[in-house]
């Protein structure tokens, strides 16, 4: 589920049972939701305990690590009630990143349409709260995060918030709140 918050932001926010159904799916354990989120193993198994709920940008990435292994998720709103099930892949994408003066770039087609995303630099640098110097600790910081990239981009293609039809800057606002 993706829900807005009173500044436009985008908030990720799956409950603990979609979390342990969206692995089952997956036959994923908690390790490799934990591999894929980059996230500790004790905040999965934490969360999906219901002994506490992640911070937003640990529940954004466990989100995000989800959605791009191909889990859609099913919110109260469809009168079907909470739940998870797989969703038609409509991004296909290549992890060989290309350097750019203004950051990192990733090719992606959403629908068979190809995108060029730019990933800035400040953006790069602001989730891990670091000054990465070299285009090798820039895409680095992009793997670590990939799933999140991916979502946003596909967000961002979806709900039109793009200036140009072949080229995608991910901008802070285009984040999910709690990201930064």
């Amino acid at each position: 589920m993706t829900d807005v918050n009173r500044y436009g932001r985008l908030v990720m926010q799956i409950t603990s049972s979609q979390c342990r159904a969206a692995r089952a799916l997956l036959n994923w354990s908690q390790d490799q939701l934990s591999t894929n989120a980059q996230v500790a193993r004790a905040t999965i198994t934490d969360f999906e305990g219901n002994v506490r709920t992640p911070i937003r940008n640990n529940m954004n990435a466990i989100h995000s690590a989800l959605h791009a292994a191909g889990i859609e998720f099913i919110s109260e709103e469809e009168d079907r009630g909470v739940g998870v099930r797989f969703r038609k892949i409509e991004l296909e994408y290549s992890r060989n990143l290309k350097a750019h003066d203004a950051g990192v770039l990733l090719s992606v087609r959403y629908k068979g349409t190809p995108y060029t995303v730019l990933i800035p630099r400040d953006v790069i640098d602001d989730i891990d709260r670091t000054d990465y110097r070299t285009f090798e600790e820039r895409g680095k910081a992009v793997e670590r995060h990939f799933p999140l990239h991916l979502c946003t981009a596909e967000n961002a293609i979806i709900e039109g918030r793009i200036a140009d039809h072949d080229y995608i800057g991910l901008t802070p606002e285009k984040y999910p709140s709690g990201t930064f």
